[in-house]
């Protein structure tokens, strides 16, 4: 196995290159029968990366699941996307989206609702549509231009055919974030979240539209509400056309040297505590990194949904 990097010879179970230092998120082996190669494996959830050609580990003895490489994109060395369709699902029907505009950076995360139509479709042209509706808004103030952003996504979902009688209309989650003169203003719809990650520990500032949520505000125990077979169901999202969405909108000042986390739940389902998402950050990770990190880890948990983060590493310009 070579470093996709700088094409350095690996050996079994390295997981950064000496040469260049690049992370190494995934262990391909060769199959000696008939010269072919096995899909690409994470490693273990035993943490050991030697993986054999059965794809077996060599520590455990647990079988390991296949898997594609993340999609990895890079705006630049302190602003990274990665995603992922996860283990259990065939196509990756998450979004992310991530613009650099005079300084003023705009970032979105799209979770298509699995039980929708076109739930991929809507899911893109979510992120797409508001991040370009975030353009020549300058004028008015980042609430306003947030909120038309995500107006703008909701319509753009709206407008797509609704074809599948058995399935709902096309729908999807929505997180924005738009980061300008040291202040993080941000809105959402659904349960894509948004974090930031500071030296205080972790913070998260969007709070899901979810039944469990409503369940817990109108006075049930958390525990009781999580037995409910409802308790993992959103109650709103864009592309509702019986409804309009209630568009949440809020700001905060950003301090030097702090991270901001958007992703689907195809992560936060496996850490949804802030000690468990603290864990995974190493600050000795470059961004992309710390992003495939991320993706990883919530496939060695299980993998059940699609995955996407992406991460802003903000440095004051003072």
């Amino acid at each position: 196995m070579d470093c996709k990097q700088c094409g350095e010879m690996l050996g079994a179970g390295f997981s950064f290159c000496e040469a260049c230092g690049a992370a190494i998120p995934v262990v391909t082996e060769s199959n000696p029968v008939g010269g072919q190669s096995n899909a690409n494996r994470i490693a273990c959830v035993c943490g050991h990366a030697e993986i054999n050609a059965d794809g077996i580990c060599e520590n455990c003895g647990r079988k390991q699941p296949s898997i594609d490489l993340p999609e990895l994109q890079v705006l630049n060395a302190m602003t990274v996307s990665a995603s992922h369709r996860g283990l259990q699902h065939t196509e990756n029907q998450d979004a992310v989206a991530m613009r650099d505009s005079d300084g003023i950076f705009a970032l979105a995360v799209a979770d298509g609702v699995s039980t929708a139509c076109r739930s991929k479709e809507a899911a893109h042209v979510a992120v797409t549509t508001a991040l370009a509706s975030l353009q020549g808004q300058n004028d008015l103030s980042a609430s306003q231009r947030l909120q038309i952003a995500v107006n703008a996504a909701n319509d753009a979902i709206c407008a797509l055919p609704y074809d599948d009688p058995v399935m709902a209309e096309p729908e999807a989650t929505l997180v924005l974030a738009m980061i300008e003169a040291g202040q993080l203003h941000f809105a959402w719809a659904g349960d894509s979240r948004l974090y930031v990650v500071t030296h205080d520990g972790v913070i998260q500032l969007t709070e899901d539209d979810s039944w469990l949520n409503q369940q817990i505000k109108a006075g049930i125990s958390i525990n009781t509400a999580m037995k409910d077979r409802n308790a993992h169901c959103i109650t709103q999202c864009l592309g509702m056309r019986d409804d309009v969405p209630v568009i949440h909108v809020a700001s905060r000042p950003l301090e030097n040297n702090t991270t901001i986390l958007l992703c689907s739940d195809g992560l936060w389902n496996y850490c949804d505590n802030p000690e468990k998402m603290l864990a995974l950050f190493n600050s000795n990770l470059t961004v992309s990194e710390q992003c495939l990190k991320l993706v990883n880890f919530a496939n060695q948990q299980g993998g059940h949904d699609n995955i996407s983060v992406i991460l802003h590493r903000y440095s004051s310009p003072n």
